[in-house]
């Protein structure tokens, strides 16, 4: 049997049900929780078609992606020619066939990456010609209503300015559902270059309450806001949950010696924590993140954990901590 013949007669969807995935369609995404890793983000895994095959990705686990035979092998911890003779029915596999097949896939995935690069780029192209980030921020400069909505955010109007945080009257955006419209607060995702890598969309008026933020256009990575984008060198580095969050810590740290991260979405820290080994770092989850906190702490190693009954952010603007009460908390916080 082929490995066509086996990418064709194989559903990923079913077999992703049959692993307790539940689906929802997101443009053109199957969305659910990963049914490898079990988490808890309802849209961390995604099947999706491309070049004529089902392909998946977990988004927020280290689980990986690929082919219907990738999912099988990371979901079984097997080997390719283990994979390959369970969807093919039980069929055996000589050796010989085996490292055939096995080289055609390498050079499949090689070509397969190669064009996800071009696309990346070709869509990070497009989102620099088209400046978006500066037609939205001008809309800001013209929309008292939308200074306020930042500013009742934490973010007073000369950190609007700083980050150069906009407004979109009119974003459209896909859901399961349909096509929707929507005014948006946007936020350019700067990493000490020229332009930004992308473009955040704070939806102000979602179709599903938990589904809040977009991309200003799909192909582009899902990278950590920087709060101090073009100084990385800092003594001090805290990690929270989202681009709000770390614009608000990162004002009240009121400090130079510290940077602030925010990464989009409470499982997606496994690549910023290992980029941050070796570091000073603080963790300052959401309360329902306790376990995401353990796992990057420990994946950092050395890194201290904040454990707050409320978002940092709810907590600052809130007044339920104040500078002071957070730097003590930073200095008592436990170490993992």
């Amino acid at each position: 049997m082929s490995i066509d013949s086996i990418l064709r007669d194989n559903d990923l969807i079913a077999i992703c049900e049959h692993d307790g995935a539940k689906f929802r369609r997101t443009g053109s995404d199957m969305r659910s929780r990963c049914p490898i890793h079990h988490g808890d983000n309802t849209s961390a895994f995604a099947v999706f078609e491309e070049y004529g095959k089902q392909r998946w990705k977990c988004y927020t686990g280290n689980c990986g992606g690929g082919d219907i035979i990738d999912y099988i092998m990371v979901r079984d911890g097997i080997d390719f020619k283990r994979a390959y003779e369970i969807l093919g029915g039980g069929q055996p596999i000589t050796s010989e066939e085996t490292i055939r097949i096995s080289d055609e896939r390498r050079k499949r995935a090689e070509e397969y990456e190669e064009k996800k690069r071009l696309e990346y780029h070709q869509a990070l192209e497009e989102l620099w010609n088209a400046r978006a980030w500066e037609t939205y921020y001008k809309n800001l400069e013209s929309n008292d209503n939308a200074r306020q909505l930042w500013k009742q955010r934490g973010i007073p109007e000369q950190w609007q300015d700083y980050w150069q945080l906009g407004y979109c009257p009119d974003f459209t955006y896909y859901t399961d559902i349909a096509k929707h419209h929507s005014p948006s607060l946007t936020i350019p995702i700067w990493n000490g270059e020229q332009y930004p890598s992308n473009i955040r969309h704070r939806i102000l008026n979602p179709f599903n309450p938990t589904d809040k933020y977009r991309p200003d256009r799909p192909g582009l990575k899902a990278l950590p806001f920087i709060a101090d984008p073009f100084e990385k060198d800092h003594d001090c580095v805290l990690v929270v949950e989202g681009e709000v969050k770390a614009m608000v810590s990162y004002i009240w740290l009121d400090s130079t010696k510290w940077q602030v991260y925010g990464i989009p979405g409470k499982e997606n820290y496994r690549e910023l924590c290992e980029s941050l080994r070796g570091r000073r770092v603080w963790i300052a989850f959401d309360p329902d993140a306790n376990d995401q906190a353990e796992k990057a702490a420990n994946i950092i190693g050395g890194a201290r954990i904040l454990n707050l009954p409320y978002k940092i952010d709810d907590a600052l603007t809130g007044g339920y901590i104040d500078k002071q009460n957070l730097r003590y908390m930073i200095k008592m916080a436990r170490t993992v």
